[in-house]
This record gives C-alpha cells, sequence and structure tokens, in this order.
C-alpha cells in the first residue's frame, strides 16, 4: 500500500482539495483544544482562497516548500513549511490515519529544508494535542511550556538537523 502513495509539491489546482481535507478535520481532531475563536481563525486560513494565495506565495504566510500526499487521484495528505524551517501544517484524511502518511510528509518537509537551508541546525513547529505522539516518534522534542494563543493550544517543538 505504500507504494501507492505519492508524495509531490502540490498543483495549482489542488488548493481546493486541500482546504476540503482540512475541513473534514476541523470537527473531530483539530478542533479539540480549539475555542471557537482559535475555529474560526484556522478556518479562514484554510479557506481555498488562502490556501490558493499562501502556496502560491501571494499572501501571508507564504507556504514553501509543501507536499501533498496522493492516492490515485485523491490528496489524503498535507504539508507545509512557512518562515523557511516552521512546519506549519501536516494534515492527514481520517481514513488514512495510522498508515505513516504523516510521517512521509514530514520526511519530505525536512529533506526539502536541508536542501534548501543547508546552513539549518532546526526545524520547528507547535503541535496540536492529536498530533503530540506522532511527532514525538518521528524525532521532535518539546521546547518551552504548551502556549495559548488566541484559542489555540499548542506545544512548541523541535527536530535537530545534523
Amino acid at each position: 500500500m505504500r507504494d501507492e502513495i505519492v508524495i509531490r509539491p502540490p498543483l495549482p489546482a489542488d488548493h481546493l482539495e486541500i482546504a476540503a481535507l482540512i475541513e473534514t478535520l476541523i470537527p473531530r481532531y483539530l478542533s479539540r483544544e480549539l475555542t471557537p475563536e482559535g475555529i474560526a481563525i484556522f478556518r479562514k486560513a484554510t479557506q481555498p482562497g488562502a490556501i490558493g494565495a499562501s502556496l502560491g506565495g501571494l499572501g501571508p504566510p507564504v507556504w514553501s516548500p509543501a507536499f501533498v500526499a496522493v492516492a490515485g487521484a485523491r490528496i489524503i495528505g498535507f504539508g507545509a513549511v512557512t518562515r523557511e524551517t516552521h512546519i506549519t501544517q501536516v494534515q492527514v484524511a481520517e481514513d488514512w490515519h495510522g498508515r505513516g502518511i504523516g510521517g512521509r510528509l514530514v520526511r519530505a518537509l525536512i529533506a526539502e529544508i536541508r536542501i534548501r537551508h543547508p546552513r539549518a541546525r532546526r526545524v520547528t513547529l507547535n503541535a496540536s494535542a492529536a498530533g503530540l505522539v506522532s511527532y514525538l516518534r518521528m524525532g521532535f522534542t518539546p521546547v518551552g511550556p504548551r502556549y495559548f494563543w488566541r484559542g489555540i493550544i499548542a506545544q512548541p517543538m523541535v527536530y535537530r538537523l545534523s
């Protein structure tokens, strides 16, 4: 099954499917620790137009690099970086959880960060409660306390590059 999944950069037309993927995850996974304000911020940032602008470098935050995981013709995962070395998005369709898709996306993002920023010493991200254990398994370590910002709770984490 692993060979059926392709990790590739997103195409301009993918932003609609990426937005739909993220929207399906909000009720059950992404809103676990979000207040209504946090959910509204997340929804606004992940609308198709906002995703298209971020992927195209036309609006903040610019997501580069970014990758999608594709099974057949369906986008089943999405990952993106902002500010050169900060992973800002890793989303996997619910029916594909537990199959290593998130790990493959994160490894692809880290590999691309190494190429684009060879002097970088670390990759950062802010983990939700839902993703914390997965990021620990991938080699990320918590740095500092969890924080609360405008309805969003997250654990800052770092992956040290050698």
